[in-house]
């Protein structure tokens, strides 16, 4: 699969298309954006924030501007009946993740596999955050659209390749991403890995979802047909790890169990 050819790839590319003009022109120009989404509104609103210095020229469109400012800059509770859950921090401390979460956690009501497989791979990946990556920042956002969720989550951390360096592993960026997805730990006393591979299995294969990750110059798609890996330039590279999440709806309940090793 060419990564343009995915949604999330397409839109990632679109994100790293306007991080790349505002680094080398000073200026962030979203004048002509059509609609945002989790994949490229996270990350955008992320670096906006951490670069102070760069302007921001707003949506010329006053419905994605309205739609920008709610899930940058509003408040950050999810209140019932609401079809998002803005930009929200992940608290550095790992026993307030679950209070973190909980809006979440009941933000699907039943529509992508039932609540405890939602529930639990949303959990699995904000675990593996805490427990891998060392991030000092780290947020999530999701959105309902009319047949699916997307679901997005950024950290600063070491990132997966990062990962597997700190352990004694020579690999590639590419590779480490491969390995990881593949179950091998950076930890002697567990198989999990990262998770991924449980994780990914669940959403793919369960819940019937695509996953995009970048994390530094190694990329993947993952769908329920395919895994396919990339090697990101400099230019497509993301400091960190990007994982982002589109779940389409089922009224199907999913075993977990018949995913979870």
């Amino acid at each position: 699969m060419e990564f343009n050819n995915s949604a999330l790839g397409g839109k990632y590319l679109e994100f790293c298309q306007l991080r790349n003009n505002a680094l080398s022109t000073g200026e962030m120009n979203l004048s002509g954006i059509g609609w945002f989404y989790p994949i490229n509104l996270l990350p955008l609103g992320i670096f906006i924030k951490e670069k102070q210095d760069i302007s921001v020229v707003p949506p010329t469109n006053p419905d994605v501007l309205n739609y920008y400012n709610i899930i940058t800059k509003g408040e950050q509770k999810h209140s019932p009946g609401r079809s998002y859950i803005p930009i929200v921090q992940i608290p550095p401390n790992y026993h307030q993740k679950e209070k973190m979460l909980e809006p979440l956690y009941s933000f699907e009501n039943g529509h992508v596999g039932g609540h405890t497989a939602f529930s639990y791979f949303i959990g699995e990946l904000v675990d593996n955050v805490y427990q891998h990556s060392r991030f000092s920042t780290a947020y999530i956002m999701a959105q309902k659209y009319a047949r699916f969720t997307e679901v997005g989550i950024i950290d600063n951390g070491i990132s997966i390749p990062g990962a597997f360096e700190n352990a004694g592993f020579k690999f590639d960026d590419t590779k480490a991403l491969s390995e990881a997805i593949n179950g091998l730990s950076t930890k002697p006393d567990t198989e999990r890995g990262f998770g991924l591979r449980t994780s990914l299995k669940l959403l793919t294969g369960g819940l019937k979802g695509e996953c995009l990750i970048v994390s530094r110059e190694g990329g993947l798609i993952a769908t329920e047909k395919e895994k396919t890996l990339y090697k990101m330039d400099n230019n497509y590279a993301f400091n960190g790890t990007l994982i982002c999440v589109n779940v389409p709806y089922t009224h199907s309940e999913v075993k977990i169990y018949d995913y979870i090793e």
